[in-house]
């Protein structure tokens, strides 16, 4: 899968289905869904909600079984077997992560509970050592707040300055912003860049590999939020050209309160670490305390072991299931959803036109109707989706609405919960009006 982050276009996606459709295995049916035990007990849930969080497989919830059943115990810091066990879980949870992201080292493999946290340790740790006062910060308009809050709030503490990609009406960024602020000199003084892969509000894949080409070529850091392209598109952290990748577990079937931030070797050995306390020290006097080595570092106190090696486990379930093959699934499963919405009277889909520079995450308005009654009336039918601003509301405001409703889809839905998530739409204008 190495390079493969380049190829997330309409012809990759294309192929990956094509491929599929020759693969021994077939491309995968609406058999998925046996192993996800939540979607099994409630066999009437359309649950299209996966961009919050994901259901988990069979094979995630009995990784974190075992491991309590079997191996639990603190890590690190005891030389009695059953430690020893716990701690080799562990680490083989990171290296299995390290493989997964084609990372260069386990090292670079960090432990949080999620996204948020990542970036909140990027956030305070990388500006201490490249940030003063006058400089910038440079992020998308279409983030998520926790790629966004952070950085406003490291640019206050810093007295630097947050630039804002815009945004155009079609949910993509305004790359040229890129070329005007080179012109106007401010690119200067740009000292991070922050950025979402995929939107979590509408599902917009971002340019990347351009951006990151543009941080490369003035030596600026680009941190990349993965939380909504990591469970759906192959990815090699290096080939993203970004410097730090963050994600989290929920997302990609693992556990909630699990994530990662995988980070280039040599940024954050410079990096000063963002929590002290146990395990991340090397030598404490009362005068002065030394680090531990990477990545342990970054990790101070107890970590949630079962959490890591449930997080593991989902990446290793899709690496099993077949990378193309959720991708390939995914993609027919937002061509005919794309298709279903847009054919529906008085409903406007945000995000890009062209279906094939989206991701399965569809923000919706019914015109007359508040986001939030077309939520409740969608449950009334077993519909389970997202309704509110999506902590995303700098986003919303550019769109000139306070909310959508979001419908997001997994490799675990069909055609037909999205052919029932249309009929219960119609119903809700009919309904209300």
């Amino acid at each position: 899968m190495k390079g493969m982050i380049g190829m997330t276009t309409d012809a990759h996606a294309a192929d990956a289905y094509a491929k599929t459709l020759n693969d021994p295995r077939g491309a995968l049916g609406d058999e998925i869904r046996d192993e996800f035990p939540l979607l099994v007990a409630n066999p009437d849930l359309v649950y299209l909600d996966s961009a919050a969080t994901s259901q988990k497989p069979e094979a995630v919830l009995s990784a974190i079984d075992r491991y309590y059943r079997e191996d639990n115990a603190n890590v690190h810091r005891a030389l009695y077997a059953l430690a020893e066990r716990s701690t080799l879980a562990l680490e083989n949870a990171r290296r299995s992560v390290a493989k997964f992201l084609h990372a260069s080292s386990p090292r670079e493999v960090i432990f949080t509970r999620g996204t948020t946290e990542s970036i909140n340790l990027l956030s305070w740790s990388l500006p201490e050592i490249l940030v003063k006062q006058g400089e910038a910060i440079l992020v998308g308009a279409l983030e998520h707040h926790a790629n966004f809050v952070p950085w406003q709030q490291a640019a206050l503490r810093k007295g630097a300055d947050l630039l804002l990609i815009p945004a155009l009406k079609d949910g993509s960024l305004d790359m040229n912003f890129l070329d005007r602020i080179d012109q106007d000199g401010r690119s200067e003084k740009v000292r991070i860049v922050a950025l979402a892969h995929v939107s979590n509000a509408f599902g917009t894949i971002h340019p990347i590999r351009a951006i990151s080409k543009w941080c490369r070529e003035r030596n600026i850091p680009l941190v990349l939020d993965a939380a909504q392209s990591l469970p759906h598109l192959p990815i090699d952290a290096q080939a993203t050209g970004a410097d730090f990748l963050a994600f989290s577990g929920h997302k990609v079937y693992g556990p909630m309160g699990s994530g990662v931030l995988w980070g280039r070797e040599e940024w954050l050995e410079k990096m000063p670490p963002w929590q002290s306390g146990g395990e991340m020290i090397a030598m404490v006097k009362p005068e002065k305390t030394t680090w531990n080595e990477l990545p342990y570092k970054f990790e101070a106190g107890t970590p949630d072991v079962a959490a890591a090696i449930g997080l593991a486990a989902g990446l290793r379930w899709m690496r099993e299931t077949g990378i193309e093959r959720l991708e390939a699934r995914e993609y027919r499963l937002g061509l005919h959803a794309h298709e279903q919405l847009g054919a529906i009277e008085d409903l406007t889909l945000y995000g890009p036109a062209d279906p094939h520079r989206r991701r399965a995450i569809f923000s919706f308005n019914l015109k007359g109707i508040h986001s939030h009654d077309i939520a409740q009336y969608l449950d009334k039918s077993g519909i389970a989706i997202r309704s509110g601003h999506h902590c995303a509301q700098p986003a919303m405001r550019l769109m000139g609405v306070p909310s959508t409703a979001r419908a997001s889809l997994a490799p675990y839905n069909s055609l037909s919960d999205i052919d029932k998530l249309a009929k219960a739409i119609r119903e809700a204008k009919e309904y209300f009006r």
